[in-house]
């Protein structure tokens, strides 16, 4: 059986604020409309396919993370494990968390969900995916990963520009909450992707206007891997001693 900490939606209707962490692992509440089940056999399939990497950052979420073909060389020679299926909300992520990171020790765990859960006919509000993100942030600590958790923006894209007010919202949210605790990053991929007028700009996607193309990649890699190399390494990140960074391990490695 599958256990959570998660965060009840009924403290926000209440007009409560809910605590990032609860005391105890509670049995699995699904939320009103999500899904999650619909993806088990994407999940398996990636556990299976999973290669054997010691340490890795897990990068987590949607079809803008299953899609990035190029990872692997992006991040070299970062350890990475890509973990991104489908079309998944961010609840998805929080529900599979335990699985896709059932026998890893991860050193990171770099999450981009959200896109998905505010079109659709399922749209959530800003508050809904503030406490998905509590929510995700608790699950990781509940599984004993006290690592860092980076939160990549969600993209303002031209085909879902009506929306760009609600996305720049939720950025700004959780950008928020980041800066509140050490282990948690906002990583600000968006505001390269607008134009100077802050609109989307259409270069950086393939036709659909949705997905990236392989010079958006480039742009999210310029913003990414340079979090990642700031971070302190695994051993370190709770020590009160000067602590060595992914970028100096990213420099010996390449020695």
């Amino acid at each position: 059986m599958r256990f959570l900490l998660f965060l009840p939606l009924l403290s926000l209707l209440a007009g409560c604020s809910a605590p990032t962490v609860a005391p105890d692992l509670l049995p699995l509440e699904v939320p009103a409309g999500e899904r999650p089940e619909a993806w088990a056999a994407d999940i398996e399939q990636l556990i299976a396919g999973r290669p054997a990497v010691d340490e890795p950052v897990v990068f987590l979420g949607s079809s803008s993370i299953r899609l990035w073909r190029s990872l692997e060389a992006d991040m070299a020679p970062i350890p990475v494990i890509n973990c991104g299926f489908g079309g998944s909300r961010i609840f998805d992520s929080v529900y599979w968390l335990e699985d896709l990171l059932h026998g890893l020790e991860p050193r990171a765990l770099v999450v981009f969900a959200g896109t998905n859960d505010i079109t659709g006919d399922r749209p959530r509000d800003a508050d809904y995916m503030v406490t998905m993100f509590d929510a995700l942030v608790a699950r990781l600590r509940a599984l004993g990963h006290d690592v860092p958790l980076l939160y990549i923006a969600i993209s303002p894209t031209p085909s879902r520009e009506r929306h760009l007010d609600l996305v720049l919202e939720v950025n700004r949210r959780i950008a928020a909450r980041c800066a509140e605790d050490q282990q948690l990053h906002f990583v600000d991929t968006a505001t390269a992707l607008l134009k100077a007028d802050g609109r989307p700009d259409p270069k950086w996607f393939v036709a659909d206007q949705l997905h990236l193309n392989a010079d958006g990649y480039a742009s999210w890699t310029a913003t990414i891997r340079p979090a990642l190399e700031d971070l302190p390494e695994p051993s370190m990140l709770s020590s009160s001693h000067e602590t060595r960074s992914f970028h100096s391990h990213v420099k010996s490695a390449t020695k």
